[in-house]
Formats: structure tokens, sequence, C-alpha cells
């Protein structure tokens, strides 16, 4: 049954299908968070998370506004399992994609406002009812606040009229399209994968079989700094390839200090850290404080990796 209802998570107007077959999970379909369907045990556990809700709806309408299409909230990411046509993403994976740093709120706000206008210098009026999830900020009134000090950086030009500035109508500057020309090519054509990790034999069948195959899968290149000839000192060449690097997978198996390191430094320079960590060595991680924190995927088997990994991949390197 088809109902004009209130988005979930943004609480925009839009149309809502009960669907009976699927145990009363509702299909959403919001005009910013795009096409979605939502299960009651989750719209249950979620009820109470206005934050958590907020966050959802900033990533969900950065994937529309990419064009990625709708999904299906779900407590596992299964990227080929799909229902109803939309593939399984998991709640926790949507929130890991939430921006964690300053550089990645600019950074992401400034490529969603390159996909508004239809050419590069028109005029962008923004209705900030609900386009402040555009800004990744919680209100229209923070989303304002935003907006003046992208100006002031001179990102863009408000509309001035009589009465002067108008906050929400404005053009994009040639600043911002010198910077978007960059991130653009750091988000489409940037496919490396750094791999940090223990360098032992136990663990090459994990790599080959499980992080390799799965980053491959995905469609990115692993580099692990092993395999690589290079003339510089290692720990040169580690800083240099991390720059480089769209996203990085850190695995802890073994508790080695360097990944650690590499990790810590990816993080600050806002980079994706996919945090994964053999089985038999999870009670290590619970005397480290500074990664313990992170959503780490827990693995058994070089194909429980493969899958897992893949999946987060795909679910969070957008």
């Amino acid at each position: 049954m088809t109902a004009n209802n209130n988005c979930f998570f943004c609480n925009t107007k839009c149309t809502v299908d009960e669907i009976p077959s699927l145990s009363y999970t509702e299909r959403y379909c919001c005009s910013y968070c795009g096409d979605y369907l939502l299960d009651p045990q989750d719209s249950k556990r979620l009820s109470g998370q206005t934050d958590n809700r907020f966050k959802i709806a900033c990533v969900l309408n950065e994937r529309r506004l990419k064009k990625l299409g709708g999904i299906a909230l779900n407590n596992k990411t299964d990227m080929k399992d799909k229902v109803l046509g939309l593939p399984r993403i998991s709640v926790d994976d949507i929130l890991n994609a939430f921006p964690s740093k300053a550089s990645d709120f600019l950074n992401r706000t400034l490529l969603n406002l390159s996909r508004l206008p239809t050419r590069p210098f028109e005029i962008i009026r923004l209705d900030m009812s609900g386009d402040y999830l555009h800004l990744f900020t919680p209100s229209k009134d923070a989303g304002y606040t935003f907006l003046r000090e992208l100006a002031e950086q001179g990102f863009i030009r408000f509309n001035e009229v009589a009465g002067g500035p108008q906050w929400n109508v404005f053009s994009l500057t040639t600043k911002f399209w010198e910077i978007i020309e960059t991130l653009q090519k750091t988000e489409v054509g940037n496919k490396r994968a750094f791999v940090a990790m223990w360098f032992d034999e136990s663990m090459d069948a994990y790599y080959k079989n499980g992080i390799k195959k799965a980053i491959e899968d995905a469609g990115y290149i692993p580099l692990r700094i092993d395999l690589q000839d290079f003339n510089e000192k290692i720990c040169d060449e580690i800083i240099a390839e991390i720059k480089r690097t769209k996203f990085m997978i850190a695995d802890f198996s073994g508790m080695r200090s360097g990944v650690f390191f590499e990790a810590g430094f990816a993080k600050g320079l806002g980079r994706e850290v996919i945090f994964t960590v053999r089985e038999d060595d999870i009670n290590g991680l619970k005397e480290h404080f500074d990664t313990r924190q992170y959503n780490h995927i827990v693995y058994d088997s070089a194909e429980d990796l493969r899958k897992k990994l893949y999946n987060r991949i795909c679910a969070t390197i957008v």
C-alpha cells in the first residue's frame, strides 16, 4: 500500500510503500535520501537516535547526488544479495561513511555542491528546509553558517539584491571549480588501495585470497609495500604511497606497531581506513584504545575475509 508520509531519516514528505511479503518492510522514495528499504527492526532501533538518523540522511543524500541508486538497509552488507533489486548495505556501514574530519566535511560538501548546477557558473538557490543535508550540517542555521564560511574562503559568491546578500542564493567561483577538478581526480581516477599488515608467511593466504582478491573484485588496485620495487628508504616510501592512495586496509592480526602507525597517518590525512583482524587476534585489540572504537571486520578464513571486505569496500568507498 502506497501512502504519503515522511522520510524516516530526514523527515521530508515522501511516498512510502509497505511490503507485507517482507515482514512489512517499508520502501521509501525521498527527494533527499532516495530509494531505500527499511525493515521494522532497524526502524525500531533507530527511532530514538536523532543524530544517527541525521548522519544516515546525509550519506543517503550524497549517494543520491552521485546517482549510485537505492539500497536495502540491513544488519549486514552483501552487495550481491539484492532485495527488490536493491543491494543490502548495513546501517553501521552507512554510519561509518559519514565524514569524520573537517577536511572530509569541506571536500565532500564542495563535491555535493558541484553536482547541483547544470552549468558551472549558474545561480544556485537552496531550499534550506532540507538542502542543508548537502552541507552535512544538522540544521538550516548551521547550513547558513557553513555557507558564509565558504563565501569567506572564496568558494561561493552570494547573490546581491537591494537589501543585501541572499544567504541561500549563490554562484560557484573559479576557485571552487579549480578545487573540484583536483577532488574529482582523486575521487574518480584514484584506484590505489594501500594495505598495511603483518608481513609473515602465516598471512600470505589471507592477503592473496582475501584482501587482494576483495580489492580487485571491487575495482581497485592493491598496494603492499613489501611487494614493490623502490630505491628510497622504506619508511619514506610508505608515507609517499599512503599520500597517493584512495583508501587503506589496515589488518591488525599479529598486532604489528607499524600497522597502527600507518593507519593513524592515513586517518590524519583524511583517508578512509578499513580495519580488519583475524578472529584469533581480536582479544589483543582490547589493549589498544586507539583502534578498538572502530568497526573491525573480524574473519576466520581467507574466503570470509574476501566476502566481508569486498562488501565493506563497495558500501563505503564511493
